[in-house]
């Protein structure tokens, strides 16, 4: 049966870490001279999506500066996918609550100690003083940003997109399963930051924003099913290759009007076409050794 096309939906500084499951150096705000420009690329470009690589086995933290950055936010955090994104980047920030979160993932000190974060950034609202205190002297640095106009996953963008590192992409694990209003403020981000590769995660589900442009995606960590909404505006042409039901040239997706729901991956990557930028949703997972 063909997926259903239907209408809706739509400072505080403290001495840089220097523990060894954290960056050995990381960069001070401030730092920026080429490092935004670094994690962007040109309109119209063929953009390649490869997740692969993100959740690789790895005993040691990667001490590559091109890895993504890692960003907590205040929601579930999967342990087997935290594990995997936290020895695969090269900078690793919480908003604010999440820091609560990281803390209560592990229960033996030996494992907690391995997971120490280069910031925290927000205004600290819902941090625990006692988990502060406990990151603060692991060398975390902390980032009291008390403007109530941004949200702390803004906060903590705008933080990464500071530091200089020539990082190439943005995860953002527990974005998904909360209240609605939050999870929308996620997608919010994806197109505030159109020109930086953000992925969104949760336990089996991801979102990406899809540019103008053509993109390559490589499928080992998606699906089986997926979507494009034009969250934004409306797409006013599309063209897809590898899934079960493709999207041929002409096709407008708009909310309120048609959008692409329960479609299903059949190739090794999936080609997308877009006039106009577009949200990829699909789920996620560690696919086996």
């Amino acid at each position: 049966m063909q997926p259903l096309l239907f209408a809706s939906i739509v400072l505080t500084m403290s001495s840089a870490p220097t523990h060894a499951s954290s960056s050995a150096s990381a960069p001070m705000l401030g730092q920026l001279h080429d490092g935004a420009r670094h994690i962007r690329g040109g309109y119209g470009e063929d953009v390649r999506h490869d997740f692969l690589p993100l959740v690789k086995p790895s005993v040691h933290p990667t001490s590559d500066p091109r890895g993504p950055a890692l960003i907590l936010v205040n929601y579930k955090l999967p342990r087997e996918i935290l594990e995997r994104l936290w020895s695969n980047a090269s900078v690793r920030v919480c908003a604010d609550g999440a820091i609560n979160r990281l803390y209560a993932s592990f229960d033996v000190e030996e494992d907690r100690s391995k997971y120490i974060p280069e910031y925290i950034r927000g205004d600290l609202d819902s941090v625990d003083d006692r988990v502060k205190d406990y990151y603060v002297e692991k060398g975390t640095k902390i980032v009291h940003d008390l403007d109530q106009d941004t949200t702390d996953l803004e906060k903590c963008m705008d933080l990464v997109n500071s530091l200089g590192y020539p990082m190439l992409q943005v995860i953002v694990l527990g974005a998904f399963g909360g209240r609605l209003d939050h999870e929308f403020s996620h997608y919010h981000v994806l197109y505030k930051y159109p020109d930086i590769k953000i992925l969104l995660l949760s336990r089996n589900r991801s979102a990406f924003l899809l540019r103008t442009g053509t993109h390559n995606i490589r499928t080992e960590c998606l699906g089986p099913t997926c979507g494009l909404i034009p969250l934004g505006a409306p797409c006013r042409k599309i063209e897809t290759t590898g899934l079960k039901w493709d999207i041929h040239g002409d096709s407008q997706l708009q909310i309120g009007s048609f959008v692409s729901t329960s479609n299903r991956i059949v190739g090794e990557e999936v080609k997308v076409t877009v006039s106009d930028p577009i949200l990829w949703v699909s789920e996620f997972r560690i696919p086996e050794s």
